[in-house]
C-alpha cells in the first residue's frame, strides 16, 4: 500500500505581490495573551460576586478578541446576562460602566506593553523584509486603538508604508471586526 501524496503547503508568489496587508495582531504581533490577561484581570475584579470568573480560552476568544474595546465589553456582558450604563470616555477607570471597564482594561494592557514590550513573530518579520526587498507596499491594520503604539513596540514601524488602527477606525466610522468593512 502506498502513502497518500503529500500536500504542498500554500506558497504566497512574493514576485507577483506588489502590496500587501498584514493584521498586526496575532499575525505580526504577539499581543493575544497580553490582552487576554488584561482582560481576566479586569473582568474578575468585575465579575467577583456576580458571576463565574472570566475563562481565557472561552471567554477572550469568543467575545472579545479583534473586536474594539466596547463592542467587545458590550459582547462579553450581554453573554453573562449582565447590562452595565454606557458611561463616558471621562469615567473612573475600572468604574461599573462600560467605558469604566474598558479604561481599565487599556490601562493595564498598556503598562504590560511599557514594561515588557511587544513581540513580534520573526515568521512575519523575515517575510516583510523580504516583501520590502522586492518593493512591495505593506500596511498593518489593526482594531486595536494603540495599533501605531503596538507596532512601535515591537521595533516595525520602518516596515510598513501605512498603518490603520481602531483609532483610524473610530474617526471614519467604520464598524469593528467581524464586520467585514
Amino acid at each position: 500500500m502506498s502513502e497518500p501524496a503529500a500536500v504542498d503547503a500554500p506558497v504566497i508568489d512574493l514576485t507577483r505581490a506588489g502590496a500587501v496587508a498584514f493584521g498586526t495582531d496575532g499575525a505580526v504581533t504577539d499581543t493575544a495573551r497580553g490582552h487576554a490577561a488584561a482582560w481576566k484581570h479586569v473582568f474578575d475584579s468585575f465579575l467577583r460576586g456576580r458571576s463565574t470568573p472570566f475563562d481565557i480560552r472561552e471567554d477572550y476568544l469568543r467575545h472579545l478578541d479583534g473586536r474594539p474595546r466596547l463592542d467587545g465589553i458590550r459582547t462579553f456582558l450581554a453573554a453573562r446576562g449582565i447590562t452595565l450604563p454606557e458611561g463616558t470616555p471621562d469615567d473612573e477607570p475600572g468604574a461599573p460602566t462600560v467605558h469604566g471597564l474598558g479604561l481599565a482594561k487599556d490601562r493595564t494592557f498598556l503598562a504590560q506593553v511599557d514594561e515588557y514590550g511587544v513581540a513580534a513573530f520573526p515568521s512575519s518579520v523575515a517575510l516583510l523584509h523580504e516583501l520590502r526587498r522586492r518593493g512591495a507596499r505593506t500596511a498593518a491594520v489593526s482594531a486595536s486603538l494603540h495599533g501605531r503604539r503596538l507596532v512601535r513596540a515591537a521595533g516595525l514601524s520602518h516596515l510598513f508604508d501605512v498603518i490603520v488602527d481602531g483609532a483610524d477606525a473610530a474617526e471614519l466610522g467604520l464598524p469593528g471586526q467581524p464586520d467585514p468593512a
